[in-house]
């Protein structure tokens, strides 16, 4: 349960990068990317998620592409809410191949509008390390690792 849960947590954080309307250079359009990925997964939509990911997915609990969209339907099922606040963002884009690092803090049980309504035993902080890569011109997930450090440091 504890992977579905950071597994959840790394689509979502996919999406909460703030983006323009009109993005013109790489690291604008990953993170319109990434916003546009957290809007569906605040939604429920599998299919809005899953169009950001590649099909040649997998992150370092060995899940792939398909793995990823049954966890998602798993967790889109259960009825608690999910609050992500963004600590860091770092976007770094070399040729088709881009990545972005940040440090997220998952409340999950109850919505939050605000980081500082967060209580600390009641969130998780991850760490991400995302490979985007182009595919046929759009941006696509390839690979995901995260790191559990703690909500506390990060808020």
């Amino acid at each position: 349960m504890n992977g579905l849960k950071r597994y959840l947590s790394f689509l979502i954080v996919l999406a909460v990068f703030a983006g323009c309307s009109k993005p013109s250079t790489d690291e604008e359009l990953l993170r319109a990317i990434v916003k546009d990925t957290v809007s569906a997964a605040k939604d429920k939509d599998v299919k809005g998620v899953m169009g950001h990911i590649s099909k040649a997915f997998n992150d370092d609990h060995g899940n792939d592409y398909n793995a990823a969209k049954g966890l998602l339907l798993y967790e889109f099922m259960r009825s608690e809410k999910v609050s992500v606040f963004i600590r860091d963002v770092a976007v770094e884009v070399k040729g088709d191949r881009a990545l972005v690092d940040a440090r997220v803090i998952l409340v999950r049980g109850r919505e939050v509008k605000n980081l500082s309504d967060v209580v600390p035993d009641e969130a998780s902080g991850f760490k991400f390390s995302v490979v985007f890569r182009k595919e046929e011109g759009q941006w696509k997930a390839l690979s995901a690792k995260w790191d559990d450090v703690g909500a506390l440091g990060l808020l």
